[in-house]
């Protein structure tokens, strides 16, 4: 362990003082103890900051950087990842906990992949275990195809592990993607993503997570008319294929033929496109929902209402 190489923390902040110090607690103590923990807030207004500094007066470990403006979440993390000098780079949010063996196991199992992933344990605002692990809500596995996770993606940023070549072949970060799944996806394309089946992290569950269990946004109060918030749903969806399709290297090419028929369906709700999208679906579901944890029959019914939705 002498000679281990570093572990970047990213721990991505906002308004975050409520769960805060537990979570610093939990990466402090990690038995893994080649770390730098690069704390990157975007622009908080609670006491958020003040407690990052007052970590880092205490372990020069914790970098603390404070954006002039406000990036959003995702390119918050981007910016973060950037500052990263280690071998590898730990997502971090900021009101879970960590096991104290996370990062060292991680470490341990990653090898040659460019990312490895977790399982995690829901628990309340207040870290009481809830008895359901994530992996009992979807099926966890490791994944070697792009085609695996181009329409759905369960790898959270906190239960991942990813060599910084990763991070540098998977910029930019898109905004209308979640960045763990951009990630994973990229993974898939360079030596896919391993799956460590154990619980490593207790995932808070609380009114302010930015997203809820099984990639489910949190509700929001309805602002705008539905009709408006429906079409900008589906851009942001056609712009998700479109630069999965792009990042795909011609060399897959049934990889690439597939996902260039998707681009195809996926570009208005015309019979015909229904259609195509609904047949794609079919002939490909054992690959496209292969992190649902559905039954085949179910899987069918998902694949039959491709003929009015888009995923």
């Amino acid at each position: 362990m002498s000679n281990a190489p570093t572990v970047s923390v990213v721990l991505g902040t906002y308004n975050g003082e409520a769960y805060l110090r537990e979570q610093l607690d939990s990466v402090l103590a990690q038995t893994y103890p080649f770390l730098e923990i690069i704390a990157i807030d975007d622009g908080s207004s609670d006491s958020t900051v003040a407690i990052l500094k007052e970590y880092s007066a205490r372990d020069t470990r914790i970098k603390v950087v404070v954006n002039e403006q406000n990036l959003g979440f995702i390119r918050n993390f981007e910016k973060g990842c950037s500052l990263a000098t280690g071998r590898w780079i730990s997502l971090c949010d900021q009101d879970d906990y960590w096991l104290p063996d996370k990062i060292k196991k991680m470490v341990e199992a990653i090898g040659d992949y460019p990312m490895v992933y977790c399982d995690s344990i829901l628990c309340d605002e207040n870290l009481r275990p809830l008895g359901t692990r994530i992996s009992d809500l979807v099926h966890y596995q490791s994944f070697d195809d792009p085609r695996q996770l181009c329409v759905f993606s369960r790898m959270y940023g906190h239960a991942t592990l990813i060599t910084r070549d990763l991070f540098t072949r998977s910029r930019p970060f898109l905004k209308e993607v979640p960045h763990d799944g951009w990630l994973a996806y990229h993974a898939t394309l360079y030596g896919g993503v391993l799956y460590l089946p154990e619980v490593l992290v207790n995932y808070r569950q609380h009114a302010a997570n930015v997203f809820g269990v099984v990639g489910r946004k949190k509700k929001k109060p309805a602002t705008e008319d539905k009709a408006v918030l429906k079409k900008r749903e589906l851009q942001r969806i056609r712009v998700r294929m479109q630069a999965y399709c792009d990042a795909c290297p011609e060399s897959l090419v049934p990889q690439k033929r597939l996902l260039r028929a998707l681009v195809r369906s996926y570009r208005d709700f015309s019979p015909l496109n229904d259609i195509r999208r609904m047949l794609l679906f079919f002939a490909n579901y054992r690959r496209l929902l292969v992190v649902k944890n559905y039954s085949t029959p179910r899987k069918w019914l998902f694949c039959l209402k491709m003929l009015v939705k888009i995923k």
